[in-house]
């Protein structure tokens, strides 16, 4: 019987999720200069109550997201456009302190509008129907982040509550998982 890390690190390469025009793999150390891409935009992190993250943080965060895949089996994927290939962004599972299980994602802002968000957050939730034990996958959003909604109606996911996360007013949603 193989143990979870050993098929963590067997994987760690490998699409584990493909799309028509994507590929997404768990995140490793070495996907650090990808994520330096994203997480040093203030663009692209315009939403994001932390900003922009220093190297350190980032690394501490590649960390964490590896130890919460062998822990608790939520992962943190590394998003890539199939062709020409290209990194595009990050995304990944949580559970929240109410023990609701999130999806985030976030990408490069030139591949903005060209529907890949929605395509990455489908098969993400998809993947988690068969991967994550949870009756309900959950999402939020500040409530300026007007194409994060977008996104997640498009996705099927319904607005349930308004709250606030890292003192940012959000807007949740959620869709059925189980």
């Amino acid at each position: 019987m193989f143990s979870l890390v050993s098929i963590i690190k067997k994987n760690m390469k490998k699409y584990l999720i493909k799309t028509k025009r994507l590929g997404l793999r768990f995140i490793t150390k070495d996907d650090i200069e990808y994520l330096k891409i994203l997480d040093k935009d203030p663009e692209v992190k315009e939403f994001f109550p932390e900003g922009t993250l220093r190297n350190a943080e980032i690394a501490e965060f590649i960390e964490s997201s590896v130890e919460n895949l062998e822990k608790n089996h939520l992962p943190c994927f590394v998003i890539f456009r199939l062709n020409p290939k290209a990194f595009l962004g990050e995304a990944y599972f949580d559970e929240l302190a109410t023990g609701e299980i999130k999806v985030g994602y976030l990408l490069h802002k030139k591949f903005w509008n060209k529907g890949y968000a929605t395509e990455a957050l489908t098969a993400l939730l998809e993947w988690a129907k068969k991967n994550i034990e949870a009756d309900y996958i959950v999402s939020y959003a500040d409530i300026n982040n007007l194409g994060s909604f977008r996104v997640m109606e498009k996705c099927g996911m319904k607005h349930y509550k308004e709250g606030t996360f890292l003192k940012m007013k959000c807007h949740f949603y959620r869709i059925k998982n189980k």
